[in-house]
């Protein structure tokens, strides 16, 4: 029979290794990917969760926020200093604290961030910068936004993250045991392929995505006055639900539920996608998207419901304007404004109609130079057709060859212009189908 004093041993051990599992901390990594005025949306989602985040207590000194930063104080934006994820919502902006500015976001920058690589940062921004120090008892919790395409994240003017890099700096930090375990919220088209046969099921990481491997996500939450979308159906969703939540008993499969049910509200909607170890996805909120100490729910932020955020269809050019495809977000606006400028200018609405008739030129010949390069590439026996590679759905394969046909896509034809119309880039498929034949 084991004595008191093992008996003793034993508990105070036990109370140690759960003192132990406790006194780990929340790491949050939130990422604005896209700049100017048109992409509105990624900015205010941005600030959203980082004031989301801290009204659930997670300290500031674990928040590492990349924003571009210039939509609040753009001269198109009717109130400086401002940002609403949601018509009538409150100002975000205010305390919406950035680390990284400008040229400083980008995906070698995001990379050393997320991986605690400080030396690596300073190398590339010449200064100290913050980044995603945790450990072994730490969870991590990253959130990004902006446009996407097959197998790739945008970061501002075009420039990838392609998902073999991501989930290489992943499963590094899982080898290097720089988290207990982690979660990513990823907002952007195509989103489901950052992850999708790719990232593993046994390193403690679970991911949901607006989208899946091969469709757009949805804008929402068009702002009259502002003249911009502010906010995306699966952003505006989980942090609104978040905002609401109790954290300490919701999970994040009832949140993923709430997500995927909003984001798949009609025929032209998207699914959402989980992915990486689905048994996480019994774990509470709090685990990750907050702090024990000192939280209270829905004390900063005005809450929604979520099925608010879908309207009934209002259309242009089979574009559906109340809630588009997040990269038709440049020609939606536009028709917006256009539709709605009753009190414009005649000069004014001249000039919209040549930007929107010039988008929709640009469109057109993204979709037919793509068909006109496929058709060139395999005008030798291949033993595959113009079809396969156009309409194919085939994950990254070679992904050097992916980067260099996007880098030579980019460069050769500046008239499609893709570093500022996202819908100049719907056709990157068929990019990925060339590589892998």
């Amino acid at each position: 029979m084991m004595s008191r004093h093992g008996v003793l041993s034993l508990l105070l051990l036990a109370v140690v290794l759960v003192v132990s599992v406790e006194s780990g901390k929340n790491w949050v990594l939130i990422v604005a990917g896209a700049k100017d005025y048109a992409n509105y949306f990624s900015q205010a989602d941005s600030c959203h969760a980082y004031q989301t985040m801290r009204n659930n207590s997670i300290p500031p000194e674990n928040i590492v926020h990349m924003s571009y930063d210039d939509v609040a104080h753009d001269p198109e934006n009717p109130i400086q200093g401002n940002l609403v994820n949601t018509p009538g919502g409150p100002n975000l902006y205010p305390g919406c604290e950035m680390d990284y500015r400008k040229e400083e976001v980008t995906p070698e920058v995001f990379l050393k961030v997320l991986t605690g690589d400080k030396e690596g940062v300073k190398k590339l921004i010449g200064r100290d910068g913050k980044v995603i120090d945790s450990g072994p008892d730490d969870n991590v919790f990253v959130t990004m936004a902006d446009h996407g395409g097959p197998g790739v994240f945008y970061f501002p003017g075009f420039v990838e993250l392609h998902n073999t890099d991501l989930n290489n700096a992943l499963k590094k930090m899982y080898r290097e045991k720089r988290y207990r375990e982690m979660v990513l919220y990823v907002d952007s088209c195509y989103s489901g392929s950052m992850f999708e046969g790719i990232l593993p099921k046994n390193i403690n990481i679970y991911s949901t995505t607006a989208a899946n491997a091969h469709e757009v996500g949805y804008l929402c939450c068009y702002d009259d006055y502002r003249k911009a979308y502010v906010g995306t159906v699966y952003g505006t969703t989980w942090m609104y639900d978040t905002d609401k939540a109790n954290v300490h008993k919701e999970t994040l499969y009832q949140q993923y539920e709430v997500v995927k049910k909003n984001c798949n509200i009609s025929a032209h909607g998207s699914h959402a996608m989980q992915y990486g170890d689905l048994s996480m996805n019994k774990e509470v909120l709090a685990q990750f998207q907050a702090k024990a100490e000192g939280y209270k729910p829905c004390v900063y932020l005005n809450t929604k419901e979520a099925d608010s955020i879908v309207k009934s269809k209002f259309t242009f050019a089979g574009i559906d304007l109340n809630n588009p495809a997040i990269d038709m977000v440049q020609i939606a606006t536009t028709a917006r404004r256009l539709i709605e400028s009753r009190d414009l200018s005649s000069e004014k609405q001249e000039q919209l109609k040549a930007e929107l008739r010039h988008m929709m030129l640009v469109k057109e010949k993204a979709e037919s130079l793509t068909k006109d390069l496929v058709k060139a590439a395999i005008s030798s026996p291949s033993g595959v057709t113009e079809n396969d590679i156009l309409t194919g759905k085939e994950r990254v394969e070679d992904s050097e060859c992916y980067k260099a046909a996007l880098s030579l896509f980019s460069d050769r034809c500046p008239g499609i212009n893709m570093g500022r119309y996202p819908f100049a880039r719907r056709n990157l498929q068929a990019f990925i189908n060339l590589c892998n034949h």
